[in-house]
């Protein structure tokens, strides 16, 4: 499992400077055209409002176990004030946020059916940053980048980051020791000067080199173009279904990062969380190579889902869990979290299955077919000498958990030190509970009150007659007494 990775994530503090707005969906179904004229008429079933621009961002990063500052401007409307809430109930701090009446919240609306865009209309009002903003910004400089990790300026192009102010950050970062993440916006990326990497899609970086980019040789020079003109660290392209290329700071070099994606959606926010995972990852003292990697796959969740959407760690690690892996006792919460946003029914069985046998063998496969996926909690060899003796286990229990992972009907091994599976059990929260019929009289078992507490049950296992470890070592003993 990956998830160290991403527990390094946690908790890491992102300055998020930017033009923050809502993005606002009228959702409804198409079952006729308009009499008036030649446009489909939408039966509106339900509008929602999420946090955009700027906004989606932190949304990434709080999804992901980070924590985010928003720092920018907003009306005084009431827009304004829901954008606000929706922050500060999703856990950003909103404390620098200006609030100018000349300047209106931007509010995206689009109307869609199923998975199809039919209109979007903006309100907005494209202007720079005003005198008293600026002067809130310095007033407040030292607050403002307090216990922040990295900076992150998230340009939608709405007239925020003029050149004054994409220095303030800029500058007040490098002089902290903190890198700036950029999410560029326009031609003019001299403004960004002295970012740590800036991270422009295809398109934006044709629009800022005024070169091709359609080979690998013509995307280096533009991007290496860019990246020399405007005094930038390193150069991040997203490519859409191509993935993504790092140009770093040495000539002549491009590490690309293939798409991972098996279902794209939709790509609206897909920069945003990667712009997130970039930010935190570097806060988090990762190296770019795998900063890139994990906002690859950040990325290629998101884009299978519709509108501005997050990924979690759940949804990260889901995917890279392998079956026929032995997972640390300390992530068994995470992979039963994983497995239950995949919608598994997870059943759950333990032992120690010292001497693998027919016997165990058929248990597993009966089990298997009470749900989707076999969870297997293994004693470990200090917990099997506690129960059996200090003569056993025969064989230990790394050796163990390979054969268990070895049958088809095993999904997941879990060793755990403990006498009995009380505290797995309540980890994992298993829909199903088995255990062999010999223990059906000495109810409630381990776990037993706990799995019913929640909805789940126990099923008790028919065992093969004259099978078990037991008779088997001593059939052995007998066997070799001699």
């Amino acid at each position: 499992m990956d998830n160290e990775l991403w527990e390094k994530l946690e908790g890491k503090k992102v300055l998020v400077a930017g033009d923050f707005m809502i993005d606002r969906y009228i959702e409804g179904e198409v079952r006729r055209i308009s009499p008036e004229a030649p446009v489909p008429v939408i039966e509106v079933r339900s509008e929602r409002e999420v946090p955009g621009g700027a906004g989606n961002v932190i949304n990434n990063i709080l999804s992901l176990g980070g924590a985010a500052r928003a720092v920018g401007c907003l009306g005084t409307d009431a827009e304004g004030d829901a954008l606000l809430s929706m922050l500060k109930g999703r856990g950003a701090d909103v404390s620098f946020i200006f609030r100018d009446k000349a300047r209106p919240t931007i509010v995206k609306t689009r109307v869609v059916s199923g998975f199809q865009q039919f209109l979007r209309y903006d309100k907005e009002k494209i202007a720079p940053p005003s005198v008293e903003c600026m002067r809130f910004f310095r007033l407040h400089e030292e607050e403002i980048f307090e216990g922040a990790d990295i900076v992150l300026l998230s340009d939608y192009g709405k007239g925020t980051f003029t050149q004054e102010c994409a220095q303030f950050f800029i500058q007040g970062a490098r002089r902290r020791g903190l890198k700036v993440v950029v999410d560029p916006k326009g031609r003019d990326y001299s403004r960004y000067y002295g970012a740590t990497v800036c991270t422009p899609n295809l398109k934006e970086l044709k629009e800022a080199s005024g070169m091709p980019a359609e080979s690998e040789e013509e995307l280096l020079a533009a991007a290496e173009m860019v990246r020399g003109e405007n005094g930038l660290g390193n150069v991040l392209v997203t490519r859409s279904e191509k993935g993504m290329s790092l140009i770093p700071g040495a000539k002549g070099k491009k590490d690309d990062y293939p798409a991972l994606a098996k279902e794209v959606i939709d790509v609206t926010g897909a920069g945003d969380t990667v712009v997130s995972v970039i930010a935190l990852a570097l806060a988090a003292g990762l190296p770019f190579s795998k900063a890139c990697k994990m906002a690859n796959r950040a990325a290629s969740v998101v884009v299978s889902k519709f509108g501005s959407a997050t990924a979690t760690r759940v949804e990260l690690i889901g995917d890279s869990l392998s079956k026929k892996e032995t997972i640390p006792q300390k992530d068994a919460a995470l992979l039963a979290d994983c497995l239950r946003a995949q919608g598994k029914k997870i059943v759950f069985t333990n032992g120690c299955f010292d001497i693998l046998h027919a016997g165990h063998i058929s248990s597993f496969r009966r089990a298997r077919e009470l749900g989707d996926v076999l969870v297997v909690g293994l004693n470990s060899d200090a917990s099997v000498r506690r129960i059996k003796g200090e003569k056993r286990p025969v064989i230990g229990e790394k050796d163990r958990a390979a054969l268990l992972l070895g049958l088809e009907t095993v999904d997941y091994v879990i060793i755990f030190g403990e006498d009995t599976p009380e505290g797995l059990i309540r980890e994992i929260r298993p829909d199903v509970l088995v255990k062999g019929k010999d223990w059906e009289s000495k109810q409630p078992v381990a776990g037993q009150r706990f799995v019913e507490s929640y909805g789940g049950r126990v099923a008790f296992m028919q065992l093969e007659e004259g099978l078990s470890t037991t008779s088997i070592i001593e059939k052995i003993k007998k066997s070799y007494a001699d």
